[in-house]
């Protein structure tokens, strides 16, 4: 792959931030099948612009419109198709969507010289419970608004098992940027473990996840997969490996299971 490529398709899905939009979409239509729901575009339209648009916001805040100004357009297409889907949105759905943006949008705020994400420990469990509560709560709601409500010992379940699993992309994702992070005085759980201690936590997580799987009760096999992949990427991706394939693996892991929602 030519240098030239390379910089291109890290553009296209690493900082558009469409690929880590497309995996959180896919957990949100993972989550809605295996609470037993309906499937629906909207939620998972939803979900994919409150990404892409935090996701950009952050941008803002760490500096890089300047050098790229193209990824405004990332900031406008994020908010943009939010506030569209948003109009035709059930209310308690623009509820819970506004009031989760809210501390998402001001996670990468500078306060007194510390931003959230820089605080120890909070990044990871953070992201994790943010993406785990919309992808479940956005069909729910959705489906709860037309009469049909879901089982809420599964929707528990279902959203602790993606909890777990995103706990672990978020930990390899720290784990990529571990020298730069302790560089900067930032206190993520890989500069607090190592490399080892964090790869073994992520296997530890891969294994919880199959755990939970149990929990549910339905679209085990899928979930299971994806366990065992984010195991093995865990176990043998390279940590300060390139950017595009660090993403395309793992937040590949979060697409592949939603489409398998689709299939099984």
């Amino acid at each position: 792959m030519t240098p030239s490529v390379r910089r291109t398709l890290e553009w296209l899905v690493v900082d558009t931030h469409l690929w880590v939009s497309a995996a959180a979409a896919g957990l949100t239509l993972f989550a809605a099948a295996a609470i037993g729901l309906p499937t629906r575009a909207a939620p998972m339209g939803v979900v994919f612009s409150a990404t892409l648009l935090i996701y950009a916001v952050d941008d803002i805040f760490d500096g890089r419109m300047r050098a790229q100004p193209a990824r405004w357009l990332t900031v406008g297409l994020g908010g943009g198709s939010l506030a569209v889907q948003l109009l035709w949105a059930p209310i308690s759905v623009v509820i819970v969507v506004v009031a989760g943006a809210i501390p998402a949008l001001l996670y990468g705020v500078p306060i007194h010289g510390r931003r959230l994400r820089e605080l120890p420990a909070v990044k990871p469990f953070f992201v994790s419970a943010s993406l785990a509560v919309a992808a479940v709560a956005v069909p729910s709601l959705w489906a709860w608004s037309t009469s049909s409500s879901p089982a809420a010992p599964r929707v528990i379940a279902t959203g602790a098992a993606l909890f777990t699993l995103v706990l672990c992309n978020v930990c390899f994702f720290d784990l990529r940027d571990r020298v730069a992070d302790e560089r900067a005085g930032v206190r993520t759980i890989p500069v607090r473990l190592g490399v080892s201690g964090t790869r073994r936590l992520c296997l530890v997580l891969s294994l919880g996840v199959v755990g939970e799987t149990l929990a549910i009760g339905v679209l085990q096999a899928p979930l299971i997969a994806a366990a065992l992949a984010t195991a093995a990427y865990a176990r043998f991706l390279s940590a300060p490996g390139g950017r595009l394939e660090c993403a395309l693996v793992v937040d590949g892991v979060p697409v592949l299971l939603g489409i398998s929602a689709l299939v099984f």
